[in-house]
């Protein structure tokens, strides 16, 4: 079975997302435990690219943890896998909301205004990658591509 960088990168991030969910600085979980079943479950499923079910977990995760910016983010990136970028913008604003260093979050939310068609929202959302994490290459091409293609 091969997998691409991008496929690759995303499945080690979902493994760091589970990890920071789990422990605090004191290395105890700071999610309820039911939630962080259906937590792992949504991972599970993001994935094996089973969106519907990641979405419902992470739905599930959000009933007992409403702040939990990871979630969102998963969730978002469930959604814009599916290609609802509508619902993708949402959840990656509700994680921003949460945390405003999310740069998953800002990433996924960027790509989905793209697909919109919103070109200028997504370059904001790119550059906000950028101001966190000033060497993130994908944020600095995306941005490029855009503009290139607007004018054009």
């Amino acid at each position: 079975m091969k997998i691409d960088r991008k496929r690759a990168l995303f499945v080690l991030l979902s493994i760091l997302c589970f990890f920071a969910v789990i422990t605090n600085a004191s290395g105890q979980s700071e999610f309820n435990p039911r939630a962080l079943e259906y937590f792992k479950r949504s991972l599970e499923c993001l994935i094996i690219g089973d969106y519907d079910n990641a979405i419902l977990n992470c739905t599930v995760v959000l009933r007992f943890e409403p702040n939990s910016a990871v979630t969102y983010t998963i969730r978002a990136r469930a959604y814009y896998e599916k290609g609802d970028m509508e619902n993708a913008v949402a959840d990656a604003t509700r994680a921003i909301s949460h945390d405003r260093n999310n740069i998953s979050a800002y990433t996924i939310r960027g790509n989905a205004q793209a697909r919109l068609g919103n070109t200028d929202r997504a370059i904001a959302d790119w550059q906000a990658v950028l101001r966190i994490d000033s060497e993130n290459t994908d944020a600095r091409q995306n941005i490029d591509l855009a503009r290139e293609r607007r004018e054009n």
